[in-house]
């Protein structure tokens, strides 16, 4: 069984019990490659080399790989969580460090970066262990009422939960750093297959699936949206 080891949330409350805010962070470094699998085992490999290199500044790292939606062929999303913004910000010279460089030498040659994007966290979703795959759906959009559409999301995860999906949650994250995506936020719904994110997505024209998809109308205009598979590569315990 897959175990839940993580939340992201839950740092904000042991910091805030030493009377400290934080706003946890999500880098995520879009990608292109014509050898997915070799990336991928690269990116393994490398992440002791990483995690020294980021320390405490790092909860944990992963990757996602899109089965539809995005902007480009081959792209996938590198994901890292920070304790705070701080943390995230507040390290570059992690791509000058030497054993780092060593490491992206092995790749550069392989592989695109084609976007940078920072985000904060507004709702904690679940990390699972090292090695943990599970199925997201995410869509980022416009909205002006950030706490109605959160709101609105909580109400639909509660529905969900009462409606036999209590394995499905939704993590929304705001930007802090998006460039053409300014002032966005990002809803990412959660399961532990693809099959079951599925069979929650055949719930659409039920009354509760309904009502909820009616309400996001009011209040956000998607942008884009991706259907993923996310794997959890490595997590500071």
């Amino acid at each position: 069984m897959k175990k839940i080891i993580k939340k992201i949330a839950f740092l904000a409350l042991l910091l805030s019990s030493t009377g400290i805010f934080a706003a946890q962070g999500l880098n995520v470094i879009t990608i292109t490659t014509d050898d997915p699998q070799g990336y991928l085992k690269w990116l393994t490999e490398s992440q002791p080399v990483f995690q020294e290199a980021q320390g405490d500044d790092v909860l944990a790292q992963g990757i996602c790989s899109p089965l539809a939606g995005g902007e480009a062929m081959n792209e996938h999303y590198v994901w890292t969580f920070a304790p705070s913004q701080a943390a995230m910000m507040g390290n570059p010279g992690f791509w000058s460090e030497k054993n780092v460089q060593r490491a992206l030498k092995k790749i550069s040659s392989k592989r695109e970066v084609t976007r940078r994007d920072l985000y904060y966290v507004i709702k904690g979703g679940d990390v699972g262990a090292a090695g943990t795959t599970t199925a997201n759906y995410n869509v980022i959009s416009k909205t002006n009422d950030v706490n109605g559409y959160v709101s609105a999301i909580t109400e639909m995860e509660k529905a969900a939960a009462d409606n036999g999906f209590g394995d499905i949650s939704v993590a929304v994250y705001g930007a802090t750093t998006l460039g053409d995506r300014a002032g966005s936020v990002m809803a990412s719904v959660q399961a532990p297959t693809p099959k079951r994110l599925g069979a929650f997505f055949d719930q659409r024209d039920s009354d509760w699936m309904s009502k909820s998809m009616s309400t996001f109308d009011g209040i956000r205009t998607p942008i884009i949206d991706f259907n993923m598979l996310c794997t959890t590569l490595s997590v500071n315990n």
